[in-house]
């Protein structure tokens, strides 16, 4: 009986070793036919340790690389949910696999959880800046007297950058009607906040009109500041699609003007495809070096905090290995990118 009890304890063990070996190899080679078989194995390594527990074996060895499994699992959450989302969602599989209870059959939520902390990131980035620009204008102020349409529409814009960050949108709205109502001419940027906002209250025709107005006070000529400023505040506000839209808006108006790379380098970073935000932030740079040298510096700050990341460098070469071995029609997004001027990592963004 004691000798039958050793071997099984011994064949469990063996088989939780083989099950870790096998998820270390797997979740560095994850594609849509085996994720799913991926997410089970996990299952059964927990359920393994459950068992073994009651043995009083040392699995120390084990427990460490369990924990180093759970710490990539969450590094890299955003590549894996894009391998589940081509194998149709997690929710689905979920479904089919209940309870579905492991964090890694929540890895949506991971990913969600991240976003907001980088749209955390990202307003005190922009908070900064816009401070810097508080401290220029107050310098220039002892030299030129203040345009009052400036200085209303500057600090309704650093009002609302702060409510869009806790999501008070029916305030946010209300500072931009008091707005408004101090101005002796309509603001572009202000209306295009409003237009936004509205979009977030429901209120798509007067969203639509807002949005209309503001890019009518544009000059043809400057139509690609128009969507900067559009796709800036629709990722403020957490609307990654739209911006995205934007920022492709803005390249095909004038594909060297750096200001949308920059915006479509900030989506990428957003939705976690950490290759294509660091080789749109270098675009950015090469095309502003000379024309804006302020942005060239800030997007060659923004490039060198993402290959700082410590998790980065993990991501980066699985993306570059995954590149060659993609579906057929991610490659086709991924040469209609490369025609369009855009780097061949930003396939499919």
């Amino acid at each position: 009986m004691a000798y039958s009890v050793r071997e099984e304890r011994q064949s469990l063990a063996v088989s939780l070793r083989e099950d870790l070996g096998e998820a270390e190899r797997m979740i560095v080679q994850l594609r849509r036919n085996n994720v799913e078989q991926f997410l089970q194995l996990l299952d059964r390594i927990e359920l393994r340790f459950v068992e073994l527990e009651s043995y009083g074996l040392d699995l120390r060895p084990e427990f460490t690389r369990w924990a180093s499994l759970h710490s990539k699992l969450r590094r890299e959450a955003g590549r894996i949910m894009r391998v589940v989302d081509v194998a149709g969602g997690l929710d689905n599989l979920r479904q089919a696999n209940p309870p579905a209870e492991g964090f890694w059959w929540h890895l949506d939520a991971v990913v969600a959880e991240s976003r907001r902390r980088l749209l955390r990131r990202l307003g005190i980035t922009l908070g900064t800046i816009v401070s810097l620009l508080v401290v220029v204008w107050i310098l220039l102020t002892f030299v030129f007297p203040p345009d009052p349409n400036t200085v209303v529409a500057s600090e309704a814009i650093s009002t609302l950058q702060q409510l869009a960050f806790e999501g008070r949108w029916e305030e946010a709205l209300a500072v931009i009607e008091e707005a408004k109502s101090q101005l002796t001419q309509p603001d572009a940027e202000i209306l295009i906040w409003e237009g936004v906002i509205r979009g977030k209250l429901g209120q798509d025709e007067r969203a639509r009109e807002a949005l209309a107005e503001a890019k009518s006070l544009v000059p043809p000529g400057k139509l690609v500041a128009y969507w900067w400023s559009l796709g800036s505040v629709q990722l403020s506000v957490g609307n990654v699609e739209e911006a995205r839209h934007a920022a492709f808006e803005a390249i095909s108006l004038d594909d060297a003007d750096p200001q949308g790379y920059f915006l479509l380098a900030s989506v990428a970073e957003v939705i976690g495809n950490t290759v294509c935000a660091v080789d749109l932030f270098e675009e950015t740079f090469q095309l502003a070096a000379d024309s804006n040298p302020q942005l060239a510096v800030i997007a060659r700050v923004r490039m060198g905090n993402l290959l700082q990341r410590p998790a980065n460098m993990a991501l980066l070469g699985d993306d570059e290995s995954g590149n060659g071995n993609t579906e057929n029609s991610e490659n086709s997004a991924q040469n209609n990118n490369s025609d369009s001027g855009l780097p061949e990592s930003c396939g499919g963004l």
